[in-house]
């Protein structure tokens, strides 16, 4: 059995709870003797509703372990988690990269380019399989799309949150269907939406529309043959049965160079909004 051992700031949250149950589904779907067997959270909650770290793993079928070291030696694969602030990644990911054993870390993998950068590097240095995607990354319809064609010429995404975190699913989608090569970008603003267009090296483009409440919305498309919708959804079973491949094979479904460009369109954006109208690059 391949043990996978998840780490996390405080287990009780939307996507460590969710996680142990989508790996043994997807362990069901592809006949994968694979399971999540340990657990370790940095602290407990202060919130009276959520579960402690211990209790957490109870209840969610695993053994729960009293420190960092712990996990790692006992695991076979580990999942470092905590997806609503990328800031602690570089810390809390640290045993797990020098671990030499697959690491999946969620998104978003790193604030900025320069701490995915040192991440990556010493993830080499422990030759360390690592990788981070959102798992809108894996929507079957972007999935077709890629397969059929080797980068877009266009695309444009809108949806909801922020440019620090959850911005993260759009700027995914848009490298998946893009590839790399992002070399400048220009905000324009109105209210609390946020448009953004990049420019890449090969004269390609794609756009960037952020603002409350907004819905996911995807397309892209080659200049030949124009652009077409694709859908935001049914991304959970594809992105865990990557994830748990990935775990058995260490074969990378997404590349380091693929997530340091999702960092630097992140980190342009994030520069660019304070200059709207002007081109911006890294």
């Amino acid at each position: 059995m391949i043990k996978v051992g998840m780490i996390d700031i405080t287990l009780d949250n939307w996507h460590s709870n969710h996680y142990p149950d989508y790996l043994r589904d997807a362990a069901k779907r592809l006949n994968m003797d694979i399971d999540l067997c340990y657990a370790w959270g940095k602290k407990d909650s202060k919130d009276a509703w959520r579960l402690t770290n211990k209790a957490w793993s109870e209840e969610k079928g695993c053994e729960f372990c009293e420190s960092c070291v712990e996990l790692v030696e006992k695991s076979d694969a580990l999942m470092v988690m905590c997806a609503d602030d990328c800031r602690p990644h570089e810390q809390l990911a640290k045993l797990a990269l020098e671990s030499g054993k697959p690491v999946y870390c969620d998104k978003t993998f790193a604030p900025d380019v320069e701490s995915a950068e040192r991440m990556f590097a010493v993830a080499s240095k422990y030759n360390t399989p690592v990788f981070s995607c959102s798992a809108q990354r894996f929507c079957p319809g972007l999935t077709s799309f890629r397969e059929k064609r080797e980068t877009a010429d266009f695309a444009l995404s809108q949806g909801p949150g922020d440019l620090i975190n959850y911005s993260v699913h759009q700027f995914e989608m848009l490298q998946a269907a893009m590839g790399t090569g992002s070399v400048s970008c220009q905000a324009q603003l109105m209210g609390e939406v946020k448009h953004i267009i990049y420019r890449y090296e090969d004269e390609r483009m794609c756009t960037f529309t952020l603002a409350p409440g907004l819905p996911f919305h995807f397309a892209a498309g080659k200049a030949a043959e124009g652009i077409r919708e694709i859908s935001v959804g049914q991304y959970y079973e594809p992105f865990m049965d990557a994830v748990i491949t990935f775990f058995k094979t260490k074969k990378l479904p997404v590349l380091p160079e693929d997530t340091l460009e999702i960092m630097k369109m992140q980190q342009m954006a994030r520069k660019a909004v304070k200059q709207p109208g002007e081109w911006i690059g890294l």
